[in-house]
């Protein structure tokens, strides 16, 4: 394994363990332990390889999380929210959220849902034989955004836990394509693809509405039966068993974003909310398909609101 690749494998460890200990106590020393590197080298290959320090990193995510919770649940205490990002003082968050994103936490959340109830265009076709209240009984939904119609199958379901080997992306999601080429050559070497039983999946990390387009993270994943062992820029993880929102729709490229609009829609008139990391599992070839297009599951972790 090339040293590139080992460093880049071993930041891709800590950023997920960063992921799934967002709220607690992170520190350079004990996460360069993780990697069985001195603090000193860890910081040097981190801030090479991420373009930012561990602590700006770490800080950087804590706001977005947040911003994104203060957007989705208008309900929640701002205090609540410093808490569960990680923060120990409400003073601390306050002043960093402000100096992030150029004005106050309660300002933020103000702003986000005068533009939310703006661009809410999103509009259920339901028949009008129908009652009103029965389309909540039905998985397929229909919607109208602006000239276009979509469809899709939506249930909030259980899903198992899924293995995965992935490659990851830093940069604009449009471009994760080199990433899914680099897994499958990987793949492909370990005998891990078959024709008929091939899964792929795409894993998002930021919100592209709040994180900047140079610093997404994305995550090229192929579906596989157990964990297993991976090398050079391929790592693992297991995606958490839980309760998702399921969206099944069959579309074309550039309708991706108006899905997951429809999604967001959907989960909220569920009386839901997201509570983890978003992805696709892409179920067929589009290159086989009569009209091109993707038969795809658009999947959010959610918990009810009523629960938190």
């Amino acid at each position: 394994m090339s040293d590139s690749a080992k460093y880049t494998k071993q930041v891709n460890l800590v950023l997920d363990y960063i992921n799934a200990h967002i709220n607690e106590e992170l520190d350079l020393k004990s996460l360069a332990q993780k990697t069985y590197m001195s603090a000193y080298h860890f910081h040097r290959i981190f801030t090479t390889i991420m373009g930012e320090t561990l602590a700006k990193y770490i800080m950087r995510r804590r706001l977005e999380i947040a911003s994104i919770q203060l957007r989705n649940d208008v309900q929640k205490p701002i205090t609540n929210i410093a808490f569960e990002c990680g923060f120990n003082s409400t003073n601390v968050f306050c002043r960093n959220f402000k100096k992030h994103f150029g004005m106050t936490a309660e300002a933020y959340r103000r702003e986000m849902q005068q533009k939310n109830s703006k661009e809410r265009t999103l509009k259920h076709n339901i028949s009008p034989d129908s009652r009103s209240y029965s389309h909540y009984f039905y998985r397929k939904k229909s919607f109208r955004i602006g000239d276009i119609n979509m469809d899709c199958n939506f249930e909030i379901k259980y899903l198992d836990a899924i293995h995965v080997v992935y490659c990851r992306h830093i940069g604009a999601y449009t471009n994760m394509q080199w990433a899914f080429e680099k897994l499958m050559q990987w793949a492909y070497s370990k005998g891990l693809v078959s024709m008929q039983d091939t899964s792929l999946i795409s894993i998002y990390h930021n919100n592209p509405n709040v994180t900047e387009e140079s610093k997404l993270i994305s995550d090229a994943c192929l579906i596989v039966k157990e964990t297993i062992k991976t090398d050079g820029e391929i790592s693992s993880y297991i995606i958490p068993a839980g309760q998702y929102a399921v969206g099944t729709f069959e579309i074309s490229w550039d309708e991706f974003q108006r899905a997951w609009e429809c999604m967001s829609h959907l989960i909220a008139e569920h009386g839901c909310k997201s509570c983890g990391l978003v992805f696709e599992i892409y179920k067929n070839n589009h290159e086989e398909h009569p009209n091109k297009k993707c038969i795809v599951d658009l999947c959010i972790p959610v918990t009810s609101k009523c629960n938190v």
